[in-house]
């Protein structure tokens, strides 16, 4: 594409009534270079449409239990990030503090306006939980569980998805952000 030609001013020209040939012409651009950008328009459109945003959560416990972070990072569906979070949960342990990120991104996900959810947790023990795979044994789990299929109510459609901690190293950080915000002992 030539130096002096951005994408706008394409799209002005084409909007003005030039066709693609004038365009090409005008802007020295090859066939090959034009479909792609008309490839990387659709492309976007296509994410906006379809209109899923990101929910990445991970939570974390400094000894199990110890004191413990919930992180949780939202995208939109275009793949900007609109929200980090990162809060001290007190002592608990680290299971608690994954359904707690968890809440925590799902309530944040809600309040944005989000309709279409895609959720992504190093924990699966959550996950298994979440899609029906695993039973909540745990008494102080069930609660949690039961908060969490509530909230993943107020979403049109939703999945929730193992992904290796090395996939969620925002969601991880943030955790670990919230345990540092841990009042100072009195």
């Amino acid at each position: 594409m030539g130096e002096n030609a951005d994408r706008a001013v394409i799209f002005r020209a084409l909007a003005e009534g030039l066709d693609l040939a004038q365009v090409r012409e005008r802007f020295g651009i090859a066939k090959d270079e034009l479909l792609a950008i008309f490839q990387e328009i659709a492309d976007y459109y296509e994410k906006r449409q379809a209109g899923f945003w990101r929910l990445s959560c991970d939570g974390a416990s400094r000894g199990n239990p110890g004191p413990a972070g919930a992180g949780a990072v939202l995208s939109n569906p275009l793949g900007e990030v609109a929200a980090q979070l990162a809060r001290y949960l007190g002592e608990t342990t680290n299971n608690v503090a994954e359904y707690q990120a968890l809440l925590l991104g799902l309530r944040e996900a809600v309040r944005l306006g989000a309709k279409k959810l895609q959720i992504f947790a190093d924990s699966e023990l959550l996950v298994k939980q979440l899609n029906g795979q695993y039973r909540v044994k745990a008494p102080h789990l069930l609660p949690l569980w039961r908060l969490a299929k509530n909230e993943l109510q107020n979403f049109e459609a939703y999945t929730v998805s193992h992904v290796p901690r090395a996939e969620n190293r925002l969601a991880d950080e943030l955790a670990n952000q919230g345990i540092d915000q841990r009042p100072p002992p009195r």
